[in-house]
Formats: structure tokens, C-alpha cells, sequence
């Protein structure tokens, strides 16, 4: 049995395999190129060349029968095995959605093709059940069930946006050790009808499944803009902090989309800061420092955050514009715990002090833990200790009171 993955080469005239034969596996073209034909001699008929990057055999995915049609190399080709067990593996791992578009697809077009070698002189076949055709990724009830939950919810989601039925509760940053604010992280809040809120642990991930984490991006930018104009002199000094997508952060029209926000709503680019995660920023380096600079440029500041989540080094941060390390919740955890946890943070925040960036300690819990991380060396913490995200007004309120 061919496994999969397994890399095979042909030379010129080489049967990859026969019409009739049993098979169980399908081919990726990696080098060369391959015909398809039925028949033998003077009666062989030629309907398909396909060339790098294209798969063939793959009826034998979804359907046991004998094979349909021969393949034989045209020069020398190289192919890789593709197994009913490694696309099942496969198919585990991606959105639920594209589960059940593919076992769908793959159930009619095995219907179709019985009726194309009967020439509907048979009754089409039932479809193919899930277990015989991708035997490790059954369709249940429950992903379907799933599935539609999703789809209804990425629908709400939609029409939420464009209602501005969506809120921002903000986080205070503050200067350590006293807990003076200094600017405030903008978090998304999805409250619906029956008084409750839906997590941003279930609406944001599935944004970032689809186009609608660049609409989400979008408003939770105007909004956070929109916010601190609305608030006047009471926040004199003191920025936003906004969280941008890697999707969005890739967009062409990225500084674009932040540039129009700031010139339609009247914040000061210096007001402002954009948080970016690691992975975001190392996916495309060379597109990163670009658009980092371009943005500081303007007089944005750049906020790296859940440092320690990621790649875990300083060393990458030499190539790029950054004003802002954001050390992860469990950078504080790891203070609380004992001095193995201290030296590390005292070793990070010297070494980005080298570099010029201010840190914050994200994950505080109380006053105390926010003046151990002062001393060593983080200069600004956020976190419960200080407040729970809310609405910007009532924050404020309760700030003044």
C-alpha cells in the first residue's frame, strides 16, 4: 500500500495506473505531466493532460469501484500520493463549514459519475454514506448542527455591524507604580436582546474565519476614535489602544482604512496606538515594516502584543518600528509563582529598554503585584487590579466619583 505523502517518478510511456484496477489513493503533480485516456490501441481516446499541480485519480478518494480511466506519464513525472486516510486527516483540522461543502461535493459528484459510466441505464446509487467514503471524517448530525449554529451567528454577526449594534468597553493602561491612566485598550462587546453579551471568545474567531473580521476591524476603529473625541478634554494626554487583525494588518488598503478614521474623525494620529501580535507581525516581514513605518510616520504608536505567546524574542524586533511591548498575562502569573518568573521579566524589559520600548505588564491583579513588576522594570501594567473593562463614560464616572 502507498503511503501518504510518498513521492513516486514515472518515465515517458509509464502507467500510473490502469482503467479497471482497484485503487485507493489519488496523485498531486509535482514535476511532468500525466494523460488521461480510456480504452487501448487504435480505440485509446485521450480526453485530459494535466500538468504540475494538478490531482488525478481522485474518484478513488470517495468511491471503491474499479478505477475509470488509465493515466500514463508524459516524460518524466514526478507525483505525490494523496490517501483516503491523509485527506480525512485533513479535513479534521479545517472549518466546519468547508467539512460539509466537501463530503457534500463529493457525495453528488460520485452520483454523477455512476450515471455518466451507466448512461442512466441503472438507478442512481443512494449517496455514498460519509463513513464509506472518508471513513475517519464522518458528517453527524452534530456538525451539521454546528455548522448551521455557525452560519446563523456569522449572519447576526453581519447584520450587527452594520446596525452599530456592537460596543467598546475599554481597559485602562496605566504608569506603574502609582496606577495613573494613561490610555485606554478598546475591547469589543457583542450584547444581544435578552440582556446578555456573547463572548468574544465565540464571534471573534469566526470573524477571523471570514471577510467580516475586516468590517469588524473597521468599526471597532471608528468607534474607538469616535469615543475619545466624544469624551472631550475629560481625556486630555491619553491614546486608544486597538487591536488589528492579521487579515486586515495584510490588506493593501491597511493604512489607508486607518489614515481616512483619524482624518473623518478628528483624532489626533498621536492619540492613537495599534496593537499587533507577534504572529501578525512575522507572517510577512518584509510587508510589516513597511506599513510599521509608514504608520509611525504618521504619528501612530505600535503596541506589540502578547509578547512571549509567539516567537519569544527581542532579536526580530531590531527590523521593525515599534514604540510598545505588551508582555502576556502570563509573564505576571509567572511573577506571582516565584523568582524564576521575576528574572525573566527583569531580563525582557532591560533588553527592551535597549531597544527603546516602553513596557506594559498585562495581567495584573492588585496593586502590590503592579509595584513588584515596576521594580522590575515594566513602567506601565493593565489588568484587573486596576479595572474591569466597561463602557469609556462610566469608566470615567467611576474614575471621577
Amino acid at each position: 500500500m502507498l503511503d501518504a505523502g510518498q513521492r513516486r517518478t514515472y518515465e515517458d510511456g509509464e502507467l500510473v495506473f490502469a482503467e479497471g484496477d482497484a485503487g485507493d489513493v489519488a496523485y498531486l503533480l509535482d514535476d511532468g505531466a500525466v494523460e488521461v485516456f480510456t480504452g487501448s490501441g487504435d480505440q485509446r481516446t485521450v480526453f485530459a493532460t494535466l500538468g504540475p499541480g494538478e490531482i488525478v485519480g481522485e474518484m478513488a478518494l470517495i468511491d471503491t469501484r474499479p478505477r475509470s480511466a488509465s493515466v500514463r506519464a508524459i516524460g518524466t513525472t514526478k507525483l505525490t500520493v494523496i490517501s483516503r486516510e491523509g485527506l480525512s486527516d485533513r479535513l479534521e483540522s479545517v472549518d466546519p463549514m468547508v467539512q460539509l461543502v466537501l463530503h457534500s461535493m463529493l457525495g453528488r459528484f460520485r452520483v454523477a459519475m455512476h450515471r455518466v459510466r451507466s448512461g442512466e441505464e441503472e438507478p442512481a446509487p443512494r449517496r455514498v454514506p460519509e463513513a464509506e467514503a472518508l471513513p475517519n471524517a464522518p458528517v453527524n448530525e452534530a456538525l451539521r448542527h454546528g455548522v448551521l449554529q455557525q452560519s446563523r451567528m456569522e449572519a447576526r454577526l453581519r447584520d450587527a455591524i452594520a446596525a452599530d449594534a456592537l460596543e467598546l468597553h475599554y481597559q485602562p493602561i496605566v504608569k506603574l507604580p502609582l496606577g495613573k491612566p494613561v490610555g485606554y485598550e478598546a475591547l469589543v462587546r457583542w450584547p444581544v436582546a435578552d440582556g446578555g453579551v456573547i463572548s468574544p471568545a465565540e464571534f471573534i474567531p469566526l470573524a477571523e474565519q471570514t471577510s467580516l473580521i475586516l468590517e469588524l476591524d473597521a468599526w471597532v476603529i471608528r468607534r474607538a476614535c469616535m469615543d475619545f473625541m466624544a469624551q472631550g478634554r475629560r481625556l486630555a494626554g491619553q491614546y486608544v489602544s486597538v487591536n488589528l487583525s492579521g487579515r486586515q494588518f495584510a490588506q493593501p488598503t491597511a493604512y489607508d482604512l486607518i489614515e481616512s478614521t483619524l482624518q473623518s474623525t478628528g483624532l489626533p494620529p498621536e492619540r492613537l496606538q495599534i496593537e499587533l501580535t507577534e504572529g501578525v507581525v512575522m507572517s510577512d516581514p518584509d510587508h510589516a515594516a513597511e506599513l510599521l513605518a509608514e504608520l509611525q510616520k504618521l504619528g501612530i504608536s505600535i503596541a506589540i502584543d502578547d509578547f512571549g505567546t509567539g516567537y519569544s524574542s527581542l532579536a526580530y524586533l531590531h527590523t521593525f518600528s515599534a514604540d510598545v511591548l505588551k508582555l502576556d498575562l502570563s509573564f505576571a502569573r509567572e511573577v506571582r509563582k516565584g523568582p524564576s518568573g521575576a528574572r525573566i521579566v527583569r531580563g525582557i524589559s532591560a533588553m527592551a529598554d535597549e531597544l527603546g520600548l516602553r513596557v506594559v505588564a498585562e495581567g495584573i491583579e492588585a496593586d502590590a503585584e503592579g509595584r513588584q513588576l515596576y521594580k522590575l522594570g515594566c513602567g506601565w501594567g493593565q489588568g484587573f487590579g486596576y479595572a474591569r473593562p466597561q463602557p469609556l463614560a462610566q469608566l470615567l464616572d467611576d474614575s471621577e466619583a
